[in-house]
């Protein structure tokens, strides 16, 4: 059975499970109404849309929305060499510095961590030294209480 562009839209965002409201909001349309009428078959999907589409779902054939040629999906392996050739990027790398932010902002924290602990020490420093002078007062008074008696 031939099917248009738009049932095969339908098709995709059934079996992945997106609303008609996550493609409006991944696509910056005004109303569900116009994703709507795409998947009912009342409005052509305008090109634009059907690229931005191809785009936010790399994972779906363009040639099966498109053509009906092959089959939805993409295997990973093919999604993983386009994405490498076409993008200059592959999902491993992605995960990798996915990694590296992490570690940055762990980085980060710890370095917050260790510049506020120096200022407490820094603090706990200045008033050893008020004790410290405190105590040698202490001491003088007491030294100058013992040669009196």
């Amino acid at each position: 059975m031939d099917m248009s562009i738009n049932q095969r839209l339908a098709n995709f965002l059934y079996e992945k499970k997106i609303s008609q409201e996550e493609l409006r909001i991944k696509l910056g349309l005004k109303t569900r109404q116009q994703v709507s009428n795409w998947l009912n078959c009342r409005d052509h999907i305008p090109d634009k849309h059907l690229m931005g589409i191809i785009r936010l779902f790399p994972e779906l054939n363009a040639n099966w929305l498109i053509r009906e040629i092959g089959s939805p999906l993409i295997d990973q392996k093919s999604l993983r060499q386009i994405n490498r050739n076409e993008f200059g990027f592959c999902e491993e790398c992605l995960e990798k510095d996915k990694e590296i932010e992490t570690l940055k902002t762990l980085l980060l924290k710890k370095e917050e961590e260790i510049e506020k602990k120096e200022k407490e020490m820094r603090e706990s420093c200045r008033e050893l030294g008020k004790m410290e002078e405190r105590l040698s007062q202490f001491e003088k008074v007491l030294a100058q209480k013992e040669c009196t008696h």
